[in-house]
């Protein structure tokens, strides 16, 4: 089965054969900010997804200290993934930019302090961290790697 998502205005394409290693929720002010709301967004390795479309990019520095790099549709401004410096070789992909993110929930939420008051997950969370939670987001991503 194939997993795939679009910008807004469908300019910029993903594709991949996989499910993600993680799905986790973001509560950062930085991500309220970019997204509206919260940032949920889904990891994959570099290698495991294919894109079609032109992108542009804006930097930031995150809470872990490195540096974000989100990409862009040029046309739309839809934010269609980011990489880490904390954490090298992973797309994290917005659950908006799939097709169906019915199928996918977050298990690890970081940022907590930061978390709206009235936010809450269904059951589906089954870890939670108060800061950017690097390591945890790593360790998840290996036990992804292995559950797939």
């Amino acid at each position: 089965m194939k997993y795939g998502g679009h910008c807004h205005c469908s300019q910029v394409k993903f594709e991949t054969d996989l499910l993600p290693m993680i799905v986790a929720q973001c509560n950062c002010t930085s991500c309220r900010r970019l997204t509206g709301i919260v940032g949920v967004r889904a990891m994959y390795g570099q290698d495991e997804v294919n894109w079609n479309g032109a992108l542009s990019e804006y930097v930031y520095q995150g809470g872990s200290g490195g540096n974000i790099y989100t990409q862009h549709c040029p046309n739309c401004h839809t934010n269609v993934y980011a990489t880490l410096d904390a954490i090298e070789g992973v797309y994290s992909i917005p659950m908006g930019m799939f097709s169906d993110p019915t199928i996918l929930k977050p298990k690890l939420e970081i940022w907590t302090d930061a978390k709206l008051s009235w936010l809450k997950d269904d059951g589906c969370i089954a870890d939670s961290v108060p800061d950017s939670g690097v390591q945890e987001r790593i360790m998840s991503l290996l036990e992804g790697i292995e559950d797939r």
